[in-house]
């Protein structure tokens, strides 16, 4: 049984990509966990971007259920409540907009960094785009304070528009301080935002992969049009986004490296389950599209996943298909708490899968992926239609619907008729700096 859990979550990373360039010590955090633990091979994430992807890491439901997007609502079980309750002290680290207070991700935690605030929200209202001298808002606060030369020099360091996360030195920085206070028996949660774009990882990394005269205002205009047209792009704009993504997912690991540096340090490594995964991937031009789109492809939902410290049965279901819906089953077998009613997933090497469910919501309407070790099905009211795809060892073929897949099928329909998804997923309430941050995010 673990004393402690740690769950590390890197926003955007794609299975494919880790090992890094296929070289295991370009990653050196991933490569110690599947050294010591385990790695699952077909993992997936219940949708193909954030919103719809944490729903299952952290309340272990399918993000349609329990009244669909938006705010999680109390009908959604919470990891970090249920840990709470049975005596672990629970903290969270984390700078996306979607998973902070303002979508009730805080729920359950003893200590919650989301950096909406103070120093980071003062900043994005202040300089929403950018760096304005003349602002009458810096003129203001600077008769009063000198707060405003600080957030800039600070800002500055980022060459044009400023990020809309924190760094993962940051985030590494206040999870190892928290360990070191805190007693044992804990779940600790780190998100890191480096890899989702719009990377800019510091200039060492940069340097290395070649785009160290890439400013962060360049990556922001790159990531904007390559979201609305992607055809606007050159191939050396297209290459150097896919080098800073590269970039990032090392500064990001390395930085990881430190936390399992720390609990090595404290003698509490063996005592820890780590459950190091992503929410969801990105296309870099795979089937003609980019960015994150309502769509079901392995390279959007299919990520890395690895366990170390886990429970000896674990090894025998690394080739099983895996939901990260499945991830607090895991969990909760380690640590020995019972799984809360509402849980949906499944606990891996109690059941098996024969699918896996991933879906998204775009103004009521639905898009539905159903996904076996053979096909892949998406039942799609925002285009208006069915598509199915046969999966082999070394493709993704799309076939008529009548070819095959009835099981993906049937269970596609099933889901949607259970539905009742009228839900909105952006609060007109949220505030200038969080939209703001979403829109930089490339989320509006």
């Amino acid at each position: 049984m673990s004393k402690n859990v740690l769950l590390i979550t890197v926003d955007s990373l794609r299975e494919d990509y880790l090992p890094l360039d296929n070289d295991w010590t370009n990653t050196p955090a991933a490569a110690e966990l599947a050294q010591q633990g385990i790695s699952f091979e077909s993992a997936f994430a219940t949708g193909p971007a954030t919103a719809v992807s944490f729903p299952g890491i952290l309340t272990g439901t399918l993000p349609l259920s329990c009244g669909g997007l938006g705010p999680l609502n109390e009908d959604r079980p919470r990891l970090a409540t249920e840990m709470q309750k049975n005596g672990f002290h629970t903290a969270g680290f984390q700078s996306n907009p979607f998973l902070s207070h303002h979508f009730n991700y805080d729920d359950g935690f003893d200590t919650f960094e989301d950096y909406q605030n103070p120093l980071m929200g003062i900043a994005t209202k202040i300089f929403p785009r950018g760096i304005e001298v003349n602002h009458p808002k810096l003129r203001k606060i600077d008769d009063k304070v000198n707060f405003t030369k600080r957030i800039k020099d600070i800002y500055q360091l980022f060459r044009g528009k400023p990020r809309p996360y924190v760094s993962a030195e940051v985030i590494t920085d206040d999870c190892i301080t928290w360990i070191d206070d805190v007693e044992s028996d804990f779940f600790a949660w780190a998100h890191y935002m480096d890899v989702h774009h719009p990377c800019y990882p510091p200039e060492k990394y940069r340097t290395e992969f070649g785009v160290k005269n890439v400013t962060q205002e360049e990556v922001s205009e790159w990531y904007s049009a390559l979201i609305r047209s992607p055809d606007s792009l050159g191939t050396e704009e297209l290459d150097a986004l896919e080098r800073l993504y590269r970039a990032a997912i090392k500064y990001t690991d390395e930085q990881i490296k430190r936390i399992l540096d720390k609990l090595k340090q404290m003698g509490q490594l063996e005592d820890t389950l780590i459950i190091y995964t992503s929410d969801h991937g990105e296309l870099f031009g795979d089937h003609d599209l980019y960015g994150k789109p309502e769509r079901m492809y392995d390279e959007l939902l299919q990520v890395p996943l690895l366990v170390a410290n886990g429970p000896a049965k674990l090894r025998e279901t690394t080739t099983d298909l895996i939901s990260l819906m499945d991830i607090p089953g895991i969990i909760f077998d380690s640590v020995e708490v019972d799984a809360p009613e509402a849980y949906e997933g499944i606990i891996p090497s109690q059941e098996n899968r024969e699918y896996i469910i991933a879906e998204h919501q775009v103004e009521g309407d639905a898009v539905i992926g159903v996904r076996s070790d053979k096909w892949l099905f998406e039942l799609d009211q925002i285009r208006g239609e069915k598509r199915l795809f046969e999966i082999t060892s070394d493709q993704i073929t799309e076939t008529p619907t009548d070819a095959g897949g009835e099981l993906v099928q049937s269970i596609a329909e099933k889901r949607l008729s259970e539905l009742d998804v009228d839900s909105e997923l952006i609060d007109d309430d949220l505030g200038e700096d969080v939209e703001g941050r979403l829109e930089d995010l490339g989320y509006l």
